[in-house]
């Protein structure tokens, strides 16, 4: 076929500029594909080299992964099929919340003094006792006390097993050992999520049982899995520290650090707050979705975080942890704030909610990584305890206010505008905040 681009310059040049555009996007993106894969290698091959200790704690990931889907994404669906309206689930979450700051008050310093692995494992009892109590009968008090000790758990935990995995892996090497925890812990998530949304809807449907018969058998089944990871754990060995005054490691460098994150933590914490959690609900109430529409999306999202999460450590040696953890938090405010104007099309809901996820949560082994090496070893789970306080105060605070923003109509978008708002502003206060202060295993640290 005879062309006449060549004989029209404008044209022809044109052509060109397009094919030189096409093919450099073309490279990039096969780069990126290249590295991620590289990356999901390194990760796996440092696993497969890892420790007996770090193998127990992944194993155990998994299950507290699985109890952390039903907390996360479930609860609201069980509270909203008993009838409670959104100002009474505000309440509670609130409310529970509440407790579990309490826990940050002491859990990290007696992880620091006392020990991580008896902290941990007291944070795993409290889950599981918790998980419990949501097996009795409808009552607004009982509820949120049950949500309290749950909270407690995750407040001692998270802390407390983040800085006991600083002990386990080097400094360059940690990234690798929290992007397979966290892979493990997705997928008990991503599964636990997933059977949790759409099993009660099919009971129900096949008029076997009622859908909150159907989400009591769902969190019996959480309760059992919560005792498991206990199991685990007992079998980690832990090295004995002699006894120290830990107020002494927080030096002046070490508190303008902790001030620094908990600020910008509390930001992010009340963003999540009037969004993430109620995002079940926005879809079966406010879209219209089916149970299991709702859990394939949410199962879709949860999948490709967790493959993500195995990938995304090399992406940090290449752009550093700073950079690579602003840009992907900023970027994922377009696809949140665009979730709320796209309820014509569910497929662009759920793509929208994947993007959306994917970019938010996916540099977490890498922030957790960066902390854990910034901070000082002995005060670790303390820092991390404390500066989680500021998010939880701010999560409580918005929690309570989330109820009043949806009012039962689980279809407006101020809430989205609010959230984007709020990870926005956060993510420039830590890049603002955190630019130059390296790891103690980069070129250059200070």
């Amino acid at each position: 076929m005879l062309s006449f681009a060549g004989l029209i310059p404008g044209k022809a040049f044109g052509t060109r500029r397009g094919l030189a555009l096409t093919e450099g996007i073309a490279d990039k993106l096969f780069g990126l594909a290249k590295k991620g894969s590289g990356g999901a290698r390194a990760t796996a091959g440092y696993y497969a080299a890892s420790s007996k200790d770090e193998r127990q704690i992944v194993r155990a990931s998994f299950f507290t992964g699985a109890v952390g889907g039903i907390l996360w994404y479930v609860l609201i669906l069980f509270w909203v099929s008993l009838q409670f309206s959104s100002e009474e689930i505000g309440l509670m979450l609130a409310a529970g919340s509440v407790i579990g700051m309490i826990a940050y008050l002491f859990g990290g310093y007696l992880a620091d003094s006392l020990g991580r692995k008896k902290v941990l494992l007291f944070g795993l009892v409290c889950e599981a006792a918790g998980l419990v109590m949501f097996l009795t009968p409808k009552s607004f008090a009982v509820f949120s006390i049950a949500y309290g000790l749950t909270s407690v758990g995750s407040s001692v935990n998270w802390p407390a097993l983040t800085a006991w995995m600083g002990d386990k892996a080097s400094p360059a090497n940690m990234k690798y050992l929290f992007g397979i925890q966290q892979f493990y812990n997705q997928a008990g998530l991503t599964i636990s999520a997933f059977l949790g949304i759409f099993v009660p809807p099919v009971l129900e449907t096949n008029h076997l049982m009622t859908l909150s018969s159907g989400y009591l058998w769902v969190f019996l089944a959480a309760a059992v899995c919560a005792f498991v990871p206990i199991a685990f754990i007992w079998r980690v060995s832990e090295t004995r520290r002699p006894p120290e005054r830990l107020i002494m490691s927080f030096d002046r460098k070490m508190r303008g650090i902790f001030l620094k994150y908990g600020v910008q933590n509390a930001v992010i914490g009340a963003g999540a707050a009037l969004v993430i959690p109620w995002f079940p609900v926005i879809f079966e109430d406010g879209m219209n979705a089916t149970g299991p529409q709702v859990a394939l999306i949410i199962a879709i999202s949860n999948t490709a975080i967790a493959f993500g999460w195995l990938a995304v450590p090399k992406f940090a040696d290449v752009r550093g942890s700073v950079a690579l953890i602003t840009v992907c938090q900023i970027v994922s405010v377009l696809p949140l704030v665009l979730i709320p104007f796209s309820e014509f099309s569910l497929v662009l809901v759920g793509g929208l909610y994947t993007a959306r996820s994917l970019l938010m949560l996916i540099p977490t082994p890498v922030l957790y990584a960066y902390l854990v090496n910034i901070v000082a070893e002995r005060i670790r789970a303390s820092f991390l305890a404390y500066s989680q306080l500021f998010w939880a105060l701010a999560y409580a605070g918005a929690s309570a206010i989330a109820g009043y923003l949806w009012a039962n109509d689980y279809g407006r978008p101020l809430p989205f505008i609010l959230c984007g708002a709020l990870y926005v502003a956060g993510s420039v206060l830590f890049f603002a905040f955190f630019r130059n202060i390296r790891e103690p295993h980069e070129h250059g640290a200070a």
